[in-house]
């Protein structure tokens, strides 16, 4: 035969492999399956030792090359680790990571895990869990109190800027815009970088549509300046009605002051429109000679009684019934424990009270016009 190799090589090939490959099955494709007498016989014909050596080549060769494709397998599945972790959105990056628990249930209270996960750019910054329990404390509230806030939606988007706005982009002093529609002042020093109020922790964590920056305390927008147009009070029909301009935005003292004013005429307006009614029917022990109308306040003993009613009056609203700056104007609590004071039963209250003052002063003007006290007038 051409060709012929050193008598004996199968089995040096064989033996001088580590003793894995030895003990294993590749081993034994190695030797081409021949017995190991075959093997050991240095006189075997050059053929089977030609037989040997081919094997081995092979089997080298094909573990090599499998050794080959997985190495390129595992860089290829590596890849594709770094190219997925990168293709995730906002929304999922922050659903994965265990930090942002309570930023994730908020974006999902307010409707915005949409936002930040379409393809348009943005730039986050992400407060922690630790940095919404810091807010916790400091406004005394729970965190489903917190969620259930109607400005959760504009907290949220206080955090939010259009485009990807990576660190090395950011300058100390610049003012960047949300998309609350605010601005958030950017300050660098000391190798920090503090937006608003909070400090960058880690920056520049890419995602497919955006970028997050994580920071250590929550951004509260400032508070929009206060507009009288959007209080309870500015209902149906007429809507905001102040033809005079008496009340000013951003002026919430004086506008407490006025509807106060009105709730307070209101309800002894619809007291005083029920009493020019019940009056014509009812009378007190010992009233009743005092005649029905206007003419009660000018008859003894109606002097004493509407002198009397008078001053507990005064006694209530400067000692009992007081205004407090830091509720409504007009809540004064609920002594009958109805447990209806929302802000539909506020809206009711004011109508009825605005519509208790024109009924009341349309009975004194026909009282004074005809002489005819509230029944009289209607014909009873």
């Amino acid at each position: 035969m051409a060709l012929q190799s050193a008598p004996g090589s199968a089995f040096v090939l064989a033996n001088s492999a580590p003793s894995a490959f030895r003990g294993s099955a590749v081993a034994t494709a190695a030797t081409g399956g021949l017995a190991p007498a075959a093997l050991a016989d240095a006189s075997a014909p050059s053929s089977v030792s030609f037989v040997g050596l081919a094997a081995v080549g092979a089997t080298l060769a094909a573990a090599a090359s499998t050794r080959r494709r997985g190495q390129k397998l595992a860089e290829k599945s590596g890849r594709a680790a770094v190219v997925a972790r990168r293709a995730e959105t906002i929304a999922a990056t922050a659903i994965a990571n265990g930090n942002f628990t309570i930023l994730v249930k908020a974006l999902q209270k307010a409707g915005l895990v949409a936002t930040v996960s379409g393809k348009s750019p943005y730039t986050v910054f992400a407060p922690t869990d630790a940095a919404f329990a810091d807010l916790l404390k400091e406004l005394g509230c729970s965190a489903e109190q917190l969620l259930a806030n109607p400005d959760l939606k504009s907290i949220l988007l206080y955090h939010v800027v259009g485009g990807s706005t990576m660190s090395s982009s950011i300058k100390d002093g610049q003012k960047v815009t949300t998309a609350q529609s605010g601005q958030l002042a950017v300050q660098i020093a000391g190798g920090k970088v503090k937006v608003g109020r909070a400090t960058v922790t880690a920056a520049d964590i890419e995602c497919s549509n955006g970028v997050i920056h994580v920071i250590d305390k929550v951004l509260l927008p400032p508070a929009a300046p206060f507009d009288p147009a959007q209080q309870v009070g500015a209902g149906a029909p007429l809507g905001y009605f102040d033809p005079l301009g008496f009340s000013k935005k951003g002026d919430k003292a004086g506008f407490n002051n006025l509807q106060a004013s009105e709730i307070k005429h209101g309800r002894v307006a619809m007291m005083a429109a029920l009493g020019a009614v019940v009056q014509h029917y009812v009378k007190f022990p010992g009233f009743e000679d005092v005649p029905s109308g206007l003419g009660a306040v000018t008859t003894a003993p109606g002097t004493y009684g509407f002198a009397a009613l008078f001053l507990v009056s005064g006694v209530l609203e400067l000692a009992i019934w007081t205004q407090n700056d830091k509720k409504e104007p007009g809540n004064f609590g609920d002594p009958a424990g109805l447990n209806m004071y929302n802000p539909e039963m506020r809206q009711k209250e004011i109508n009825n009270g605005r519509m208790g003052m024109f009924s009341v002063i349309g009975i004194i003007g026909a009282e004074v016009l005809t002489g005819k006290d509230g029944m009289n007038q209607l014909g009873f």
